[in-house]
């Protein structure tokens, strides 16, 4: 693993005094000044929005308190990016994004699948960007904003006490693209891209001196979620052709950016070896090289979160990856003539569950809220998946030729039909109409039966509604059992 790292040559008395007081001292004059003063940097890798815009905040609170102990920020470590210890009150809801359905007419696939982030949209969400999670736009485009700040100390042993010789701050960015299809070099490896941006680069002291560099590097670790044994998961997630970067302080000034990316080994996307999926944790690594300075400190910067997936039952692409740490949502817009009767019964239904038909007591209708999602149902996985399918459609669809439905249908207005029994939970979720009738497998149970609402749309709404449902599922690569939600707009 990469470090965090100040460096320069030593030796004899100098790597001796690092045993004993953790630093080494710059050339002296003598050896009596050698004893008396030593040389220390502390890092910081910051995800605050206030702090990120003012740094010099973080100067003037070291130079007060030699720490930021008092801000509530912990160094960085070896496990990550600085702890904050006055923390934020947590959102009810996990991250998440939501794309419009509209942005997929007629089932068709838009012209640009990605609608990847830039960096002033990323400026513009620098709210979510700074924190540590990140923004995840959609389900291929990432942002996160950190700052990197280090106060560099010259300690003088007798008497014991430091003095701030310079500083470092800089505000960064990443943005992450996913991808779909397989890399250029390996047609079955999945992939990713990122570029880091340097910003806003203040330096004092020794920082600025002319031979300062910083070099940043991309790791990823990860695993496979099954264990099949031609996947070893140091091959899950890792730094491919693009590692590392390395410049001077002095050089990223002029060129502020770098480029990444890391790739996930699969074979063929086929039936026989599964979904494939691996999962991968990903940071940058900051390592800096500072005159007469030698220290060796472990840190991470904020992670993000990639899947890796060779899904065959997807129809446009068999093989992608996708940042999975927000909940995907698909919005049906009230006001969309193409898809507003389906809009309005998703929204009165979960609003009024008890109100829906069938009735049942205590009916709860999940996927309004990515707190509580609703999982898709891919019937082209295999036969239990294509079964249980079946299943939801054949109890909605008994349910439609009833009486009492059938009574109701007259009722409408011919000019407005004709009508498709339009069923929620959709029969391509685990939460269809027919999850009684599975107890032991994922989201059944018979406490579960009615629990799903029926009403009388247009076919042509209902059928373009769920033509634009299935597009988004393949889009956005939505596998089987993955949590979503649908929001009315």
């Amino acid at each position: 693993m990469r470090s965090l790292r100040i460096k320069a040559a030593v030796t004899g008395l100098a790597a001796a005094a690092l045993l004993l007081v953790g630093a080494i001292p710059a050339p002296a004059q003598s050896q009596q000044e050698d004893r008396k003063t030593t040389y220390k940097i502390t890092p910081y890798v910051i995800s605050d929005p206030a702090l990120i815009a003012e740094p010099e905040k973080l100067v003037e609170e070291v130079k007060k308190h030699g720490d930021l102990d008092r801000l509530g920020i912990k160094p960085s470590t070896s496990n990550g990016p600085s702890k904050m210890t006055k923390k934020s009150a947590l959102a009810a809801d996990p991250a998440s994004y939501v794309v419009d359905s509209s942005r997929f007419p007629s089932g068709r696939i838009p012209d640009d699948i990605y609608d990847y982030t830039n960096w002033d949209e990323c400026d513009t969400n620098s709210g979510a960007a700074s924190q540590d999670a990140g923004w995840i736009k959609n389900r291929y485009s990432y942002c996160q904003k950190h700052l990197v700040f280090m106060p560099a100390f010259e300690c003088g042993l007798f008497p014991p006490r430091c003095r701030l010789a310079g500083t470092y701050s800089s505000s960064n960015t990443l943005i992450g693209y996913g991808k779909v299809g397989g890399h250029e070099d390996h047609p079955n490896f999945r992939w990713a891209d990122f570029r880091l941006k340097v910003e806003n680069i203040v330096t004092t002291g020794p920082f600025a001196g002319s031979g300062a560099d910083m070099s940043a590097a991309m790791e990823c670790e990860g695993d496979y979620k099954d264990d099949e044994p031609n996947h070893n998961d140091e091959h899950a997630c890792y730094a491919h052709e693009n590692e590392e970067t390395e410049k001077s302080i002095n050089e990223w000034r002029v060129n502020n950016e770098a480029y990444f990316d890391i790739a996930s080994q699969a074979v063929s996307s086929d039936p026989l070896w599964g979904e494939q999926i691996a999962t991968g944790v990903f940071h940058i690594e900051y390592e800096f090289d500072l005159p007469w300075y030698f220290q060796f400190i472990d840190t991470e910067g904020p992670e993000g979160g990639m899947r890796f997936d060779s899904a065959w039952y997807l129809q446009s692409h068999k093989l992608g990856s996708v940042f999975d740490r927000a909940v995907p949502g698909m919005s049906y817009t009230k006001s969309d003539a193409a898809v507003g009767g389906v809009a309005t019964h998703l929204e009165e239904a979960r609003a009024n569950p008890g109100a829906t038909l069938p009735t049942q007591t205590d009916k709860h209708l999940a996927g309004g809220t990515p707190g509580d999602p609703i999982h898709r149902l891919a019937q082209a996985k295999g036969e239990k998946q294509s079964f249980r399918y079946d299943e939801n459609r054949r109890i909605v669809r008994n349910f439609c030729a009833t009486k009492a439905m059938q009574d109701l249908k007259a009722t409408l207005p011919v000019d407005q039909g004709p009508y498709d029994c339009d069923e929620y939970p959709m029969a391509s979720t685990y939460e269809g109409a027919g999850r009684h009738l599975f107890p032991d497998e994922p989201y059944g149970g018979a406490q579960y039966e009615r629990h799903y609402s029926a009403r009388w749309v247009n076919s042509e709404v209902n059928q373009e509604a769920g033509r634009r449902l299935g597009r988004w599922y393949d889009v956005d690569r939505l596998l089987d059992q993955d949590a979503f939600y649908i929001p009315i707009r």
